[in-house]
């Protein structure tokens, strides 16, 4: 049964990076209810995603890991001369798409359950843009649980790529569903999104272990909340799904419950947007405009001074 392909329906719709229709790198963030996988043994492969329009698009997501219990609603297998599959295969890879030593793992929570955070963003000049913005897409170390609490690395932002988190730390979702789907993306991308963080805010981007302060929190949440379940992406998997009765993803009560993607707040190069200079005070903020002395790294953020 190599080289099956197969449409995977989703209960909940997710947050996938895929990739441009024209270079075939990260340039969006697309939302989807519908994963294209193919299996070349085991695990999955994943081929690509639908958009809420039924448009196919290749995804930076490589391997699924592990989905919620009962996430995957409905599967049907696909020939090779289907449209789908012939769309997706025209569409160009334009990364380095090996898995080989990943050191992260991508988690996506449900489009509905985005969670505001504040992300930031440096580009070549050295100009760094931070947002407040809904994220339900998450970089988290490969050793870390799907179950909070988790560390972050990576905010995924609308243009496919990966933000650098305000936060160290995801806590608790308490009542929300938390992590639905966890997988992994290619080892080259990871290490760009490592290299672009430490080039303009030095090594101490990354966070350190996780607080006993945390574990406790999240202890206490665990005893009063029913934990969620996962289970392992596998062609059985799939193929259980195929059993299940055809469900409509488009244009469903679900797709209303979306949260909006624009940015509640930016700030850029250490001013709001109504030009107010962000203090030390305000450290969440803060902390991405304090100049790096990393070598090679761009001068940033010199109207805020380092406390």
């Amino acid at each position: 049964m190599i080289d099956e392909l197969a449409l995977v329906t989703l209960k909940k719709p997710i947050m996938l990076p895929g990739l441009s229709r024209r270079t075939g790198k990260p340039c969006r963030a697309v939302n989807t209810r519908q994963i294209v996988v193919r299996r070349e043994g085991y695990p999955l492969a994943v081929e690509g995603c639908l958009d809420l329009r039924g448009a196919p698009h290749r995804t930076a997501l490589r391997v699924i890991m592990k989905v919620q219990r009962g996430l995957v609603q409905h599967a049907e297998y696909l020939p090779p001369s289907h449209e789908i599959a012939a769309s997706l295969t025209s569409l160009p890879i334009g990364i380095d798409m090996s898995l080989s030593d990943v050191p992260s793992v991508y988690y996506s929570l449900a489009s509905f359950d985005a969670v505001e955070l504040i992300g930031g963003w440096s580009d070549t000049l050295g100009n760094v843009t931070v947002q407040m913005r809904p994220i339900c897409g998450f970089l988290a170390p490969r050793v870390d649980p799907i179950v909070a609490p988790w560390r972050q690395l990576g905010h995924l932002w609308p243009n496919g790529q990966f933000a650098r988190p305000g936060g160290s730390e995801i806590v608790s979702f308490v009542r929300n569903a938390g992590v639905v789907l966890a997988g992994f993306l290619p080892a080259a991308l990871i290490r760009e999104t490592e290299e672009r963080f430490t080039c303009a805010w030095g090594t101490g981007w990354k966070p350190e272990r996780i607080s006993e302060s945390s574990l406790r929190f999240a202890s206490k949440v665990a005893e009063q909340y029913r934990q969620r379940k996962y289970v392992d992406f596998t062609p059985a998997l799939v193929r259980e799904a195929t059993k299940s009765a055809p469900v409509r993803p488009f244009g469903a009560a679900w797709d209303s419950r979306r949260k909006p993607e624009s940015a509640r707040q930016t700030w850029r190069n250490g001013y709001s947007q109504n030009g107010k200079l962000v203090t030390n005070e305000d450290w969440t903020v803060a902390q991405f405009f304090i100049r790096t002395e990393a070598p090679g790294a761009p001068r940033v953020g010199e109207n805020v001074v380092e406390r």
